[in-house]
């Protein structure tokens, strides 16, 4: 999806979307192509928790990281809380396209809930039975890895997690801004929030190139901001973006590039 525009926010709250543009572009998107930013901001904004079954909780940790050639190489193992260790469950990963791909299936989890290959029979297979699952990520920076286990029997049980092997963040007094991107040179950006006053009124500034947009936005009641931006300038291939949310008591100001990608 090529989207030439001046910086276009798409602003995702619980009471719906508001779009702001800093100047006129030489192409608007199309109905289809903004709902399907609408999607994936959603798909982005909601990822991680609040799409676990009831108690169910997943995690990752970091167990080596290391350079090989042009990439840095980082690996996790996989927890779980709240899911059966009787049951087999299907690992899955969500593309930033909101692409689903199964990586295995036949995985269980031993007495500490961390994700293993039994080597028996309807199960995956390691190098010796009960191996942990070694997860090994290479990224570019500000990109999402978004991991599901989803159980193989009929209650169809689920967990969700993200990490960041490289994360673009910023904090202010105990408030912290994140981007992420959500197409892969950041032609779309996920800007998430955290630690601002519940429910309270925040003021965003943006610009990029020169081109500034203003905003009032409204924090979640777990003090939580989630925005969506197009930073691409017209006449610019690529560039950096500074995004600004002030509360009562903090104001964080976030760089973040755009228009190219680089492994880490």
């Amino acid at each position: 999806m090529r989207i030439t525009v001046a910086i276009l926010l798409l602003s995702i709250f619980a009471s719906g979307q508001t779009v702001q543009k800093s100047s006129p572009t030489d192409q608007d998107l199309t109905a289809e192509q903004k709902a399907l930013v609408v999607k994936l901001a959603n798909l982005q904004k909601n990822f991680g928790k609040k799409m676990n079954s009831p108690g169910v909780d997943l995690s990752l940790k970091e167990i080596s990281r290391w350079r090989a050639s042009d990439r840095t190489l980082v690996k996790y193992e996989v927890y779980a809380t709240g899911l059966p260790r009787d049951l087999t469950y299907s690992l899955l990963k969500i593309q930033i396209n909101g692409k689903v791909l199964k990586q295995m299936d036949g995985v269980t989890l031993d007495s500490d809930g961390r994700a293993i290959c039994a080597g028996r029979k309807g199960t995956c297979s390691g190098s010796t039975p009960n191996s942990p699952i070694d997860l090994v990520f290479f990224a570019g920076k500000s990109e999402p890895m978004r991991l599901s286990l989803v159980s193989n029997d009929d209650s169809h049980l689920k967990g969700f997690i993200q990490v960041i092997p490289f994360p673009t963040s910023v904090t202010d007094r105990g408030c912290k801004l994140e981007s992420i991107i959500g197409t892969p040179k950041g032609e779309v950006t996920y800007i998430q929030g955290s630690g601002f006053e519940p429910n309270e009124e925040l003021t965003m500034e943006g610009a990029s190139y020169g081109e500034k947009n203003h905003g009032v936005a409204k924090a979640e009641a777990d003090g939580s901001y989630f925005a969506a931006a197009m930073p691409n300038v017209l006449g610019k291939t690529s560039g950096t973006t500074m995004w600004s949310v002030k509360g009562k008591s903090c104001d964080p100001t976030l760089t973040f590039s755009w228009g190219t990608y680089q492994l880490e």
